[in-house]
Formats: C-alpha cells, sequence, structure tokens
C-alpha cells in the first residue's frame, strides 16, 4: 500500500499513530528513519513509506472516583458586641401649618323663616296662606301655619254652591341626645253647601213648604286635635329603634254629629346581623254619637280596635325579604278577630335598573265619621245606610288580601318607571249613593248621600314613569286600569274603571316655575236609592236606580315668576279644559277657576 504523507500536520498524525503500541513500532522505525534523510535532503519534498499498517485502538482505562461529603454545617460561634452609648444632638424645628380657608360661597342656604301668600280668583275666590318656622337650631324647631281657601261656587241651576275651607297648626320639636320629641296643635274647619239638585221652581216650592232656612242647605266640618310624637335617633343599629305617636281629634258638624278618636301609634325595629326584627302596634279607641233631629233617635257607637303588626326582614347585595302578620282585634259591638298574611321579597338584576318584586298584604281599617265626610262631605248629618232601617253607616272594614307583583327599575339616571299588577277583595267596601227619600226634616229632593257596604274583588293594572333632570325638569305620569266585582250591588257605584294622571314642573333658571297637572278620570256609575215594597211579600226594602256619569278631563296651569328671592307673582288655572264633570253624581264642579296673586318671604 502505497501512502504519500507531507511535512507540517501529517507528521503529528504519524505520531499520535506510534503511540498506539507495539504493533507498530516496526512502523515508527521506518518513518524516524525516512524523517531523518528528509532532514537531510530539500524540506517540503514528498516521500513514500512503503509497509502494511494495521491501528488497534487500546483498551479504555476508567478511574474510579468516589465522591467525598464535604460538610456545610458550619460551628455555632457566639458573637458578643460591645454598646457603647454616644449622647446626640438633634435640633428641634416645628414647621408652621397654613391656616384653613373658608370658601363663604358653599356656606349654607339662607332660609326665610316666613312665608305670606295672597290671592283672589273668579266666583269670588279669596286664597291667604301664612308660614312661620325655626328649624335651623340643634336643640329646638316650631312653626305656626294657616291656610284660607274660599269661594262663592258660581254655578248656574243648581243650589246654593259656596265653600271654604280653613286649616291651622302649630308644632314645638325638642331635639335631645338620642330622642325627638314633637308636639303639635291642629285646627281645620270645612264648609260645604247642599246644592246636588235643580234649581227651579217646584224645587223651591218644596224647600218652602219645609220653611228651611239657608243653614239647612249647609254643613260645616269642624276637627280640633291634638298629636305627640317620639322618635329614636340612635346612631347605633343593634339598639331597639322605635317611633311612637299619640293623635286625637275630636270631630263635629253642625247638626251635632260629634266624634272623639284617641290613636296610639308605634314603630319598632331591631336589628340583629343582617336580620331585623320589628313591627308596628295600633290602639285605636273610637267614641260617636250621630245626632238625626227630625225626632229621630240619636245614634251611638264605641269601639276599640288593637292591632299589631309583627315582621321579620333580612337584605342582600341582590334582595331583601320580609315575613310578617296582622292580627288584629276588634271590638265595636261585637268582638271579631282577624288575620292576614303579610310578605314582600324583591330582587336586583343589574344593580337598581331592574328591580322585580312581589307581596302579599291585608289589615282591618278603622272607618269612623271623620274618614266618611273627609272622602265624601255630602253625606246626611248623621252618616246612614242604604237600608230600610236606616241603621248607622259607622263600620270598619278589611282588606282581606292584596296580592301584587311587578317590575320597577331605572331606564338611566333620570327615568325610573313601576309596572304592577294587584289583585284584592276588600269586606265592607263603603259606597255612596244618593238619597231621596225623607229621612229627617230636611231633605227628599236627592242631594244627600247613604253609605251602601259591599264585598268588592279588585284587579288594578298599573304603570308610572318618572323623569327628572338637573332638578329643573320633572315628568310624572300614571295610569290604573281597575276591574271591579261587586257581591251584591249591581255596579260599584261612583268608582271609575281606569285613572290616568300626568304631571310636569319646568324650573327656568330659578326664575320662572311652570306646572301643569291633567288628570283623566272614565265613565262610572252612580246611583239613587229610594225605599220600594216587594209586590209578592209586600216587605219594603231600598231599591237602587243607575246613572250615568260621564268620563271627564281635569286640566291645571299654574306659572310663578320669582322676581327677587323674597317677591313672586303667581297665576294658577284649574279645570282649564271648562268641563263640567261631576265627581259625586248630581254634584258637578266649578268650571275654568283662575287664582292670581303674590307670595313674600320674610
Amino acid at each position: 500500500m502505497n501512502r504519500r504523507i507531507s511535512t507540517g500536520p501529517r507528521r503529528n498524525m504519524v505520531e499520535r499513530i506510534a503511540r498506539t503500541g507495539s504493533r507498530i513500532v516496526l512502523g515508527v522505525a521506518m518513518m524516524w528513519g525516512a524523517t531523518r534523510a528528509m532532514a537531510q535532503t530539500t524540506p517540503g519534498g514528498e516521500y513514500y513509506i512503503n509497509g502494511i499498517f494495521n491501528p488497534v485502538i487500546a483498551d479504555a482505562r476508567k478511574q474510579d472516583l468516589r465522591p467525598e461529603p464535604i460538610d456545610t454545617v458550619l460551628p455555632n460561634t457566639p458573637m458578643t458586641y460591645d454598646m457603647i452609648p454616644v449622647r446626640g444632638e438633634v435640633p428641634a424645628r416645628v414647621d408652621s401649618i397654613e391656616a384653613a380657608k373658608l370658601n363663604i360661597q358653599l356656606a349654607q342656604q339662607r332660609l326665610y323663616k316666613g312665608f305670606a301668600k295672597a290671592g283672589f280668583g273668579l266666583y269670588v275666590t279669596p286664597l291667604a296662606e301664612l308660614y312661620f318656622d325655626q328649624t335651623r337650631n340643634k336643640k329646638s324647631g316650631y312653626g305656626v301655619h294657616y291656610k284660607h281657601f274660599s269661594s262663592a261656587g258660581g254655578l248656574k241651576d243648581l243650589g246654593p254652591s259656596a265653600y271654604s275651607f280653613n286649616q291651622g297648626d302649630a308644632f314645638y320639636s325638642a331635639y335631645l341626645k338620642e330622642h325627638e320629641v314633637t308636639g303639635r296643635l291642629m285646627y281645620d274647619r270645612r264648609r260645604v253647601s247642599y246644592y246636588g239638585y235643580t234649581s227651579n221652581d217646584s224645587i223651591k216650592d218644596v224647600l218652602e213648604d219645609k220653611d228651611l232656612d239657608k243653614d239647612d242647605r249647609k254643613q260645616v266640618y269642624n276637627d280640633i286635635g291634638f298629636a305627640a310624637r317620639v322618635r329614636s335617633l340612635y346612631p347605633d343599629s343593634t339598639k331597639l329603634a322605635h317611633d311612637v305617636g299619640l293623635e286625637v281629634h275630636n270631630y263635629r258638624n253642625l247638626t251635632g254629629s260629634n266624634e272623639t278618636n284617641v290613636r296610639l301609634d308605634a314603630r319598632l325595629g331591631y336589628q340583629q346581623g343582617h336580620e331585623t326584627y320589628g313591627g308596628k302596634v295600633l290602639i285605636d279607641n273610637n267614641a260617636y254619637r250621630g245626632v238625626l233631629g227630625g225626632g229621630l233617635q240619636d245614634d251611638r257607637i264605641n269601639g276599640i280596635l288593637i292591632g299589631a303588626e309583627p315582621c321579620v326582614s333580612t337584605r342582600g347585595d341582590k334582595y331583601s325579604v320580609k315575613v310578617g302578620a296582622g292580627i288584629f282585634l276588634d271590638s265595636q259591638g261585637e268582638t271579631t278577630f282577624h288575620f292576614y298574611p303579610q310578605a314582600y321579597l324583591d330582587y336586583h338584576l343589574f344593580g337598581e335598573i331592574l328591580v322585580p318584586y312581589a307581596g302579599v298584604d291585608g289589615r282591618r281599617i278603622r272607618n269612623n265619621f271623620r274618614s266618611l265626610t273627609r272622602e265624601n262631605p255630602w253625606l246626611h248629618g248623621a252618616p246612614l245606610m242604604a237600608t230600610v232601617d236606616h241603621r248607622s253607616a259607622i263600620r270598619n272594614y278589611s282588606l282581606m288580601y292584596d296580592i301584587y307583583g311587578g317590575l320597577r327599575g331605572n331606564v338611566s339616571s333620570d327615568i325610573g318607571f313601576d309596572v304592577r299588577v294587584s289583585a284584592s277583595r276588600t269586606k265592607d267596601w263603603p259606597l255612596y249613593v244618593n238619597s231621596t227619600t225623607m229621612i229627617d226634616s230636611v231633605t227628599a229632593i236627592g242631594d244627600r248621600f247613604l253609605v251602601v257596604y259591599d264585598d268588592v274583588k279588585q284587579l288594578d293594572i298599573s304603570g308610572a314613569l318618572t323623569y327628572s333632570h338637573d332638578e329643573h325638569i320633572d315628568l310624572t305620569g300614571r295610569i290604573d286600569v281597575y276591574t271591579y266585582t261587586p257581591s251584591y250591588q249591581a255596579e260599584p257605584w261612583n268608582l271609575p274603571p281606569y285613572k290616568l294622571s300626568l304631571g310636569a314642573r319646568y324650573d327656568f333658571r330659578d326664575k320662572l316655575i311652570a306646572k301643569f297637572e291633567a288628570q283623566f278620570l272614565g265613565a262610572r256609575k252612580g246611583a239613587r236609592a229610594y225605599a220600594a215594597t216587594n209586590g209578592i211579600t209586600g216587605e219594603p226594602y231600598m231599591a237602587f236606580e243607575s246613572h250615568d256619569l260621564k268620563g271627564y278631563v281635569d286640566l291645571y296651569l299654574g306659572a310663578e315668576y320669582r322676581y327677587t328671592k323674597r317677591f313672586s307673582l303667581f297665576l294658577d288655572v284649574s279645570n282649564l279644559s271648562a268641563s263640567k264633570y261631576e265627581r259625586w253624581y248630581r254634584y258637578p264642579v266649578q268650571r275654568v277657576l283662575l287664582v292670581g296673586g303674590a307670595t313674600y318671604a320674610f
């Protein structure tokens, strides 16, 4: 085998091969000889080695290496330090703080203690109001209020229709450490006229034959009252919060009927964790004496109503639950016990955007001389039932149940809504019908009302919408659609099938304030009660003759111009549509009533 090698790098290769072992010693000797010969000749030439090359790799030698452990735990050598006390001198320096500045522009808005309002309108209609309050005091507050409103009526082809209202009250409040104590005196005088008849010659002859004077054509109600209230102001919610009130009213009319009502009520609440335990307590005593006149015997009814409405409620992040009951004891003539379930639940979806809710309610309700004549002032001098024997109409009634559910929420920060469906039943609901029978020596011309009680089921579908923006614009709207199902009467006398209310208020730079209100009531049924005789049995009974009452629209428009912060001018227009509608059968209201005047703060 011939192989050509050159000097330089190839020489190193030959040397590495020679170190492989004894079997290639001859080759190494031959290479060494050739190298010597090359050294004596010309460097860089080419050389040839003739022979056989058989490389063999020697056996590898392994080193026996065993790791030796190294102890990394060092001995704990105690160290001592010598503390050398050194006294340091630090200079004391106090930086001055700039005095706080009071922005007088953020001071509390000035409120005037006194307010006076005076006006005059069509049909000889004067208006006067006076208020004086002092409530910006840490220890006490007091006030005096008075209001007068009257009119000559001015309704054509009807009886005299003058009316007047006088209201006054005075209060004093003491603000203690943890309580507020308030006392109030009240006076209310209302005068109405029985003008619900057609003023023709035949009616005038009837009235003249009865020798009736002007006082027999009017009614006056006087209400003198006193109220006291104690309300807790605990900052700690775990204490028993309470709001206790006492209210006394003496109520009488021109014919001598009178009533004294004493009412004690309390609201209690105690919070423990997420739960609140509390409820209401009621003690209501009523003493009534009805004077009929005309030789008829006086009517006397005394009774006490005691009620308790305990409840427990809890509130979470997205829900609130309340469960309770209404427990009442009614002792008026006979003693009866009443129990009503009470519950409420709501759930907040997306904060306050959508809040579905549902509940059930029920209670016993006080009905007396004062409440009946406040709703319908044209009753007989002593309210009577539409029965043959004309028993007293003073009777309490019950909301047996009111099951409701709805959805409320806020579309935006300005717009809110509430949609609700309610199904209820009321036992002994007072309804009003005109009287055309000779009950006393005063009337048989249908200008006064009797009371008829009935059990009424009611379905109410309602919707409300509100809009408020920057405290300058306020819009409200509400609609109620009613379905009544009386148990005994043919119709729910004088109750509307629907009611729509609209309201608007606009404040232009706190200078001009405009107000608008509208009310729409659907067509109703009125009734005239008269004595009849059963043709078969010959027994007397009360019959009812139905009369249609048209629906109506009542529009109100008001404007106030504030000349200064103290002095302003106002103009109010009621029944702007000039509708001659009847709220009660045979009692139409005034047409356009315009009242203007001024106000002054002092």
